[in-house]
């Protein structure tokens, strides 16, 4: 996504689905349409909902959820960090730092780790039903479970999983490369095997050394061993593109 994909879109009421312009979100947050667009395509916001090809409809709790973004900014916390907060990461103990009112504004965002209904499911991934149904029969998303009154749902980390899924896609991935991370399972195991072996030796429990914050922090080496492999292998990756 790109800042002149929605530029044509003027600076307006918020429509009648009560969704906003990215030039109005942009003016209601005191940042720039780029600044909008670049939050999306990293994930620190979630995807808008595609009206067409070159415009994009904001949900009115967008303009929270910048302000949150500014503020966790301003405490020093890193885009990254501040992803996984906005993202409701469970495995992340900065998950709880996002007030309860982030949700108040729409019922597109969980407010729980409850059961979460099919329907609602790819409403709030952003999967179409193909894609879904794909990523479902490939194993790469779990199966829906019975929720207690018996309603196929999923769980938060279904949906986080979703989500990144839709955000690839986005991106102009096609499924056939996502179907491949089916070939790194034994990766994944192997990586879950190590991590298990991690949480097995801790010897000491504090507040900070919980089950959870060990995993955070076990994501956080992997993924900054990643990057230096990722900077030898595609050396442009950090620069945002038009």
């Amino acid at each position: 996504m790109t800042s002149s994909g929605n530029s044509e879109t003027p600076d307006s009421a918020p429509s009648e689905d009560k969704g906003l312009s990215v030039s109005e979100l942009a003016r209601r947050t005191g940042v720039t349409t780029a600044t909008v667009n670049y939050y999306v395509r990293i994930g620190v916001l979630p995807q808008p909902r595609k009206t067409s090809r070159t415009r994009a409809i904001y949900p009115a709790h967008f303009e929270s959820l910048i302000q949150k973004i500014k503020e966790l900014q301003a405490a020093g916390l890193n885009l990254n960090g501040i992803k996984q907060v906005v993202n409701g990461d469970p495995s992340s103990p900065l998950a709880a730092a996002m007030p309860a009112e982030r949700s108040s504004g729409s019922s597109a965002q969980p407010t729980s780790t409850g059961p979460i209904p099919i329907s609602e499911f790819l409403g709030q991934s952003g999967l179409h039903d193909d894609l879904y149904d794909n990523l479902i029969a490939a194993g790469l998303i779990r199966r829906p479970r019975s929720a207690p009154d018996g309603t196929p749902s999923h769980d938060r980390r279904d949906l986080a999983a979703a989500r990144a899924f839709a955000r690839l896609t986005a991106a102009g991935i096609e499924y056939p490369l996502l179907e491949r991370h089916t070939e790194y399972s034994p990766l994944s195991k192997a990586e879950a095997l190590f991590l298990a072996e991690h949480l097995s030796s801790a010897t000491r429990s504090t507040p900070s050394t919980q089950p959870a914050n060990l995993v955070s922090a076990f994501d956080a080496i992997r993924r900054y061993l990643r990057s230096l492999q990722l900077d030898e292998a595609y050396p442009d990756w950090r620069n945002p593109t038009s």
